[in-house]
């Protein structure tokens, strides 16, 4: 509503929140920052909206809200819902796209009747939803279409409060046929059981339809069709209901617009329609969101573009007070597609880098990434966790790693084992200087007192800088005796220490081999194929998938840890490409030091292939500056079409 006026502003908002809303809070709407002088913030808004028949106020509570919503305002058990299921062709809503229609009545907490239709729709029923719903183009073919259809439901609906499983979807969808069809949206109420069950049930991981239905022990019967999943979500209704009261939540209009708010518990104003997020690809990619006067305000990044950004309004990224803010801001949505999560985690970096949106700042969620350092040069050697690379030659780095909890502990327990010194600074060892409580207690070695010499503190020092290149076998086994000793001895509280210093190391000794790779030291190349299944979830259009099958591969070469190069496989030639480039530069990349910035891609690579499953992508480790391109051609998943291609041409 970019030209509303404030008495349409205000409209909008207490149309969504039927409890009402105090004069501060309507002043804050219109006029942000404002608010410091309540009494002429209740003046301004009983000047604006106080002869309007439209708006209402409680005098004892101070609050005002729509004369509509004094309809609301009943106890839970006497309210009446209507609980909606669609099945639909796609995930974006078009005229004639819907499938099937679902419904139960409730009153209160009970199943009072049903609504069932299949529909007829404009399009083929593409084979993936067919897979998932079992409805087929046969079993369509003799059902009414949607303009004959809606105005049965639309009389079964009523003025009910409409429900469904991520209400969002389903809304839009009703809300473009309502609109074709009748010149008018839906204008019902909407709670959504996807949105109540992450306020009701904090802890839960898994959300969907079918995860609630067995956490609450319900049947699953039915599911992915109309009338079974609306089903489920109404008997999920009617807990959560028995859920809220509980909570003191037993009136309607409270319930509602306790739905509306995020899990923060502050509302999230909507000002992007549900058509422009149903729009939006479910490909990788990044997302740049502005307000109504063009500023850019956030950018981030997403597997699924769609379902990521969804996420906002829905409730399942609203966790805090500052995201809720976000989103009270953001009009506008711009989506830039990626050829990969991968890319996409770069560019939004690089964007991040270039455009410095003001709430990237603010909402910085990315886990931070560490690496173990040990200054070479330094006589008397430590080891360091730090957040930043340093060019100073002569320094080890190890990492990234990303999280600094366990790898505190791991370091902390390697340095105890080895007699390695913990303080900062240069030392000045002394014979009459007297060492720390570490020193005293025998978990440093004391070098500060030249109880032992720099030759055989250095000999320590060596065998942390084996464990760190991955030859623990010696220190483990080690431990693993010293813990054996200890029990034996029933000197269990000794025994539990070398038993958790134990699993700390074996925890970071298998970090580090997961690393080994993209260290400073080593090499290789990603090479990333787009997938036309991860386009098929999408069930909007067969052109989306097609779209997927003609993008290329991607390879990502990282030479001693650091991307290098990044080339699109559409032939042999780009193949031979990266390998002439690898050829040319493995051992300049492999000699020089690391530049400060080439640590964010380093970063992002290292956190990709930490978090990467097995489908996203092929790995090829490079033991030097050779590498056969028909290994690229391969590993891209064109070596077929590659020798077909030749084939052609020698005929």
């Amino acid at each position: 509503m970019p030209h509303a006026t404030a008495r349409e502003k205000l409209h909008a908002f207490l149309e969504a929140r039927p409890a009402g809303a105090d004069a501060a809070e309507l002043v804050g709407l219109l006029f942000k920052g404002a608010g410091s002088d309540p009494e002429l913030g209740a003046r301004l808004i009983h000047g604006l909206i106080g002869g309007d028949p439209n708006f209402v106020c409680d005098e004892s509570a101070g609050m005002w809200a729509l004369r509509q919503s004094a309809a609301l305002r009943i106890p839970l058990r006497d309210a009446r819902f209507v609980v909606v299921d669609l099945e639909t062709t796609g995930g974006r809503a078009a005229a004639g796209s819907i499938i099937e229609i679902g419904a139960c009545r409730m009153e209160g907490q009970r199943i009072t009747a049903t609504f069932e239709t299949l529909l007829r729709p404009r399009m083929e029923i593409p084979r993936f939803v067919t897979g998932l719903t079992s409805i087929t183009n046969e079993m369509v073919r003799g059902a009414p279409p949607i303009e004959q259809a809606l105005p049965a439901f639309r009389e079964f609906l009523g003025d009910a409060v409409m429900v469904a499983h991520n209400a969002t979807f389903d809304h839009s969808f009703l809300d473009f046929e309502f609109r074709r069809l009748f010149g008018i949206g839906v204008r019902n109420p909407v709670l959504c059981t996807l949105r109540l069950s992450r306020r009701l049930l904090p802890s839960l991981k898994r959300r969907r339809l079918d995860a609630l239905a067995d956490h609450f022990g319900l049947s699953t019967a039915g599911r992915h069709r109309g009338l079974g999943d609306a089903r489920m979500a109404a008997e999920l209704l009617s807990i959560f209901i028995e859920m809220a009261a509980k909570m003191g939540l037993n009136r309607l209009d409270r319930l509602i617009d306790w739905n509306h708010r995020g899990t923060a518990g502050k509302r999230v104003e909507r000002h992007v329609p549900p058509e422009v997020i149903a729009a939006l690809p479910r490909t990788p990619g990044v997302y740049l969101m502005g307000n109504e006067r063009g500023d850019l305000l956030y950018i981030g990044k997403a597997a699924r573009l769609r379902d990521r950004v969804a996420s906002y309004f829905n409730g399942g990224a609203a966790r805090n007070a500052k995201t809720a803010e976000l989103i009270s801001h953001v009009h506008a949505i711009e989506t830039r597609p990626a050829s990969s999560p991968l890319d996409a985690a770069l560019n939004e970096a690089r964007l991040i880098r270039e455009l410095k949106p003001p709430y990237n700042r603010m909402l910085k969620s990315a886990a931070p990434a560490f690496f173990v350092k040990l200054d070479l040069s330094d006589p008397f050697p430590r080891l360091q966790i730090s957040p930043k690379m340093s060019a100073r030659v002569g320094v080890m780095h190890l990492g990234p790693f990303i999280g600094r909890h366990n790898l505190d502990h791991a370091t902390r327990a390697l340095s105890r084992l080895l007699g390695l010194r913990t303080c900062g600074g240069k030392l000045a060892p002394d014979e009459d200087f007297s060492p720390c409580v570490y020193g005293q207690m025998g978990r440093c070695a004391a070098p500060c007192n030249l109880t032992i010499d720099e030759d055989a503190y250095n000999e320590r020092v060596g065998r942390a800088v084996a464990f760190l290149r991955g030859r623990n076998g010696h220190l483990m086994g080690e431990l693993a005796r010293a813990r054996e000793q200890s029990a034996s001895a029933m000197r269990f509280e000794e025994a539990r220490r070398y038993h958790r210093e134990l699993e700390a190391l074996s925890a970071f000794s298998e970090r580090v081999s997961r690393l080994s790779r993209v260290v400073t030291e080593n090499n290789l190349v990603i090479v990333i194929a787009p997938r036309a299944e991860s386009y098929e979830a999408d069930a909007s259009s067969e052109a989306d998938v097609s779209s997927a099958t003609s993008a290329k591969p991607i390879a990502y070469v990282v030479l001693s840890g650091r991307l290098a190069m990044t080339r699109e496989i559409d032939s042999l030639e780009a193949a031979e490409a990266v390998s002439v480039f690898i050829a040319e530069n493995y051992d300049r990349y492999r000699m020089g030091p690391v530049a400060r910035g080439e640590l964010e891609a380093m970063t992002i690579v290292a956190r990709w292939l930490r978090e990467r499953q097995a489908k996203d992508g092929r790995l090829i480790y490079l033991n030097g500056a050779a590498l056969d391109p028909e290994t690229i051609i391969d590993a891209a998943g064109m070596g077929e079409s590659m020798t077909l291609a030749r084939a052609a041409a020698a005929d």
